[in-house]
């Protein structure tokens, strides 16, 4: 956090500069651009997965197939790891061809890859599974907060990228407590089918919205 604020000092601020400083403006900057409900939506289920995973996964790896805690880190690694570095070659792709396709797209098949890791039969598959489900996301991101971006007016990015935070935020702190309620009620299994089924139902109700959003961009 040093280095980070050691860094940023450095940087050109180029916020831009509006009389709008009010906490009421900010409230209901939602209210006059009600577009960023979709990336919001989006935002909250991605980071549900990415709580689930955190507490969810630990548990199901470790007691589904006897993983110690350097293992269940390494596969929970195989996740995180396609998920961070992946990001800036399809945020590119998503600059090319337009947010619709990877978020939608991708946010089914990432739902269908959730589910999967739920019932995989080894440990060999649900760590695949783990990889696609970490490919589809880095998917998903990028274009996710580029879509806020797009939408939100240029005085107002900070605002809504906020938002956007929040919305992912409380998505992971569903996805710890949630994710954990189901699974001990309801089994892993169940856990898991319900998470990536989450995930798939936001992509079919969204898409509607989506090539909406992509229909206006274009005129």
């Amino acid at each position: 956090l040093a280095v980070a604020a050691a860094v940023t000092v450095r940087l050109p601020d180029n916020a831009p500069t509006t009389t709008q400083s009010r906490l009421s403006a900010a409230v209901l900057a939602v209210r006059d651009t009600p577009a960023v409900l979709v990336p919001y939506a989006f935002g909250f289920i991605d980071r549900f997965t990415a709580g689930f995973f955190a507490l969810v996964g630990t548990l199901y790896f470790q007691s589904r197939f006897g993983l110690d805690a350097g293992a269940t880190g390494l596969t929970l690694a195989l996740f995180f790891a396609p998920f961070a570095l992946l990001q800036y070659p399809f945020g590119r792709l998503s600059d090319r061809i337009g947010r619709t396709i990877p978020i939608a797209a991708g946010s089914a098949l990432y739902g269908v890859a959730v589910a999967g890791v739920g019932v995989a039969p080894g440990l060999r598959v649900a760590q695949a599974g783990m990889v696609t489900v970490g490919v589809l996301g880095a998917l998903m991101a990028p274009a996710t907060m580029a879509l806020v971006t797009d939408i939100a007016p240029d005085t107002e990015r900070g605002v809504h990228m906020a938002g956007f935070n929040i919305a992912g935020s409380l998505g992971f702190l569903a996805g710890i407590v949630g994710g954990g309620w189901i699974a001990d009620r309801r089994g892993f299994q169940d856990a898991f089918a319900i998470a990536g089924g989450a995930e798939l139902v936001l992509a079919a109700v969204a898409l509607p919205a989506l090539l909406a959003l992509r229909d206006r961009r274009r005129e």
